[in-house]
């Protein structure tokens, strides 16, 4: 796995201490005055806060919620006038895919439809399971222990609500023994004093299987459709379509290029307030969007904008890629609508999947969301023999669970040590997305499986 990190940790603190070292010796001379990032800490506030979490409410350690298939549980409910600070989860489940099939949904001020609704791994931008560690202003994804697949995402962007929150959780994609452990920290306000302009956080997904090319445009080239004019923009891929008065302010987007090649030619296409022809922002392909240079095929992160998975499958470019632009310098503004959309090729040519989760904030109501599709329609492409190796792995897991624990039978010290060094090579050939490698620790699992088919547990 390739990974550049353009901004460590370190990085990120020196970011906000910055402003403070640039006041120079005007703080020394009038402290009161001086502002900067972390003064904030010290102002003292009426606001208080709390945590709403999975810990075990006996006290005892089994600090995780179960959903079960087809359950819906209440995460959060709370009253009043309030901002969430931190939303952190920690989902777990022997379904590699248990990201992409479980749905949450965020609810402010008592509304009957869904401010949020996205699979769940899709906020954090890890709905595809081959999870990539990369760390931003807004979003997180931090690893645990490297030989599981067990890991922590955290969304910093503040939710605020006037009259109540209640976050919700469905396990619609009916995965067995989905576990969750989460935090959500909250402040809430004195007599529920939010400014009046307080837009409400908003996060939208959606998705494209083999974008569309009109008929008789050349397809799946990078300068194939050169000839072709686009302005308007209609058959570009369609990222988020809002109305009311708001700011647009980050995007994940992942493209699947199944086809091979660059195909990042297409442009980014905003339209701001009705706007037609010409977009109000006109891009001029992908990597601009997101900071990077001329066709990356590295993966680099940092604090507003990533290409933090390029899988370079079957030459450059190809296969599964990831990215992301939190819009915090420079937020797109509307009054009366937004419609954000992207070029799937110049000229929309080639025929690629498209995913794309968009964050907002806006004065309700909302638009009405486009219908969630169903969890197997959710879920990405595979390579041949990856998807058999999912399935494989999942009717295995509680036999396997059972052999590695030492009690199914009489299982041979060398087999345990086997199945978990197997079970680890599995994890870290599937993050890595090294899918022979993947397919071959399966098939090995499976081998050893079935030698005890016999055991009783």
């Amino acid at each position: 796995m390739n990974r550049r990190n353009h901004l460590s940790g370190a990085g990120l603190a020196a970011l906000w201490i910055l402003p403070l070292a640039a006041v120079g010796s005007q703080a020394q001379q009038n402290t009161v005055t001086a502002r900067g990032p972390l003064d904030r800490l010290f102002e003292l506030q009426d606001s208080a806060t709390a945590r709403i979490s999975s810990a075990d409410k006996t006290g005892g350690n089994y600090d995780a919620v179960k959903i079960a298939p087809g359950e819906t549980k209440t995460l959060a409910e709370i009253p009043g006038a309030g901002t969430i600070r931190r939303f952190y989860v920690a989902p777990l489940a022997a379904d590699r895919l248990r990201y992409r099939k479980v749905i949450l949904r965020m609810y402010w001020d008592g509304e009957k439809t869904p401010s949020v609704e996205v699979p769940l791994g899709d906020l954090f931008g890890s709905g595809l399971g081959t999870l990539r560690y990369f760390h931003s202003l807004a979003v997180d994804v931090n690893p645990g222990k490297s030989t599981l697949d067990f890991d922590g995402l955290v969304c910093w962007l503040p939710m605020p609500f006037q009259n109540g929150a209640r976050i919700t959780l469905e396990n619609d994609g009916r995965v067995e023994n989905f576990l969750l452990w989460y935090h959500i920290d909250y402040e809430q306000y004195p007599g529920g004093a939010l400014p009046a302009d307080t837009g409400r956080f908003h996060a939208q997904w959606r998705q494209v299987i083999a974008a569309p090319v009109r008929e008789g445009n050349p397809k799946n080239t990078q300068l194939g459709n050169a000839t072709v004019k686009n302005l308007a923009g209609e058959d570009n891929y369609l990222i988020l379509d809002a109305e009311g008065r708001g700011t647009y302010v980050g995007l994940f987007l992942t493209v699947d290029n199944v086809v091979g090649g660059w195909y990042g030619e297409g442009d980014d296409m905003i339209f701001v307030d009705g706007a037609k022809a010409p977009p109000t922002y006109a891009g001029t392909g992908h990597e601009e969007v997101f900071n990077a240079g001329c066709c990356p095929d590295t993966e680099f992160w940092g604090a507003y904008t990533g290409f933090y998975l390029i899988e370079n499958r079957n030459g450059d470019f190809g296969g599964k890629n990831q990215m992301y632009k939190f819009y915090i310098n420079d937020p797109v503004r509307f009054r009366k609508s937004l419609r954000v959309t992207i070029e799937h090729g110049h000229a929309n040519n080639f025929e690629n999947d498209y995913t794309s989760t968009a964050f907002w904030y806006q004065t309700e109501p909302h638009k009405p969301f486009p219908a969630m599709p169903g969890a197997r329609e959710r879920l990405p492409r595979w390579p041949e023999g990856v998807q058999q190796a999912l399935e494989a792995e999942l009717r295995l897991s509680g036999k396997l669970a059972a052999l590695n624990s030492g009690g199914a039978g009489r299982v041979s010290e060398e087999d345990r040590k086997r199945i978990e060094a197997l079970i680890g090579e599995s994890n870290k050939a599937f993050r890595a997305m090294r899918y022979p490698d993947y397919v071959w620790a399966v098939s090995a699992l499976e081998s050893l499986a079935d030698r005890y088919a016999g055991a009783r547990p």
